[in-house]
């Protein structure tokens, strides 16, 4: 025997009956019927992300740009340019689908880097120390006494010892073109800055005399990748797929070369 509903809880019932079937159809639906996803980007400057009139360019739009020329329609990415900070927020969210940007594992906590599959190399690149003068360094000893530009809330784990223990100073700006600004008016002695951002910044920094970049005495590699996470298996082996053609494809070495930069891995076409 059916129990006798007062309208109102009638009317209440079938609501939440309605948006549960509803929220079980988005459930059930596959991923190629959805929305573009993410492709988060946690570099704001050149190289990575060059504002125009247009919107954005850089490498960051040329490598969405290539994916959803190669992926199917209904797998499709736009660039999310947020920090850092923030971008590890929404990454340690369970339910986070997209892609994250020229990131290496090492770079994320361990929780969120294992949440995921990674794709191929897309670049190589380095940390570099920088100044205005030679830095003649057999280890990191050779920095004590001179002033580090860094960048606010950016962690520099070698660095971190020499400027706990007092032996280096720290003075942090806002962005590389700042830091690189204070470099050449002598406010500190050197930044650290990768090979790429160095390539892409240099230039708006203008700086009146020679920037002389140089390895650290163990050189800091970077093998930048992207962060894949899909709902479907199927959708992120062929978000994998793609990304591994685009990191060796002409267009996207060019790219990588028009700031001296490379790829790994990728065979030499006869």
């Amino acid at each position: 025997m059916t129990p006798h509903l007062a309208p109102s809880t009638g009317r209440l019932l079938a609501r939440v009956t309605l948006a549960a079937a509803l929220a079980g159809a988005g459930a059930a639906a596959p991923a190629q019927d959805g929305a573009p996803l993410p492709a988060m980007n946690s570099y704001g400057q050149p190289p990575f992300s060059i504002a125009g009139p247009d919107g954005s360019t850089g490498l960051a739009a040329t490598l969405v740009e290539q994916f959803n020329a190669d992926a199917r329609p209904g797998l499709q990415l736009y660039v999310e340019t947020l920090p850092r900070r923030r971008l590890e927020m929404t990454l340690d969210r369970p339910g986070y689908a997209g892609a994250v940007l020229f990131l290496a594992p090492e770079f994320l906590p361990r929780s969120i880097a294992q949440r995921g599959e990674w794709s191929a190399p897309v670049m190589v690149d380095e940390n570099l120390l920088v100044s205005l003068r030679p830095l003649p360094l057999a280890t990191l000893d050779g920095l004590a006494g001179l002033r580090f530009g860094g960048i606010a809330g950016h962690v520099y784990r070698t660095l971190a010892p020499l400027v706990e223990a007092g032996r280096i100073e720290r003075d942090d700006a806002v962005d590389h073109i700042a830091n690189l600004k204070k470099l050449c008016l002598g406010r500190v002695d050197f930044v650290v800055i990768s090979r790429s951002e160095l390539a892409g910044t240099a230039p708006l920094a203008a700086c009146a005399k020679p920037l002389r970049p140089q390895a650290f005495p163990d050189p800091q590699v970077i093998i930048r990748r992207v962060l894949v996470r899909l709902p479907s298996d199927d959708d992120t082996r062929l978000a994998l797929d793609a990304l591994a053609r685009i990191a060796c494809s002409d267009r996207w070495l060019a790219a990588l070369a028009a700031y001296g930069l490379s790829n790994v891995g990728c065979r030499r076409k006869a």
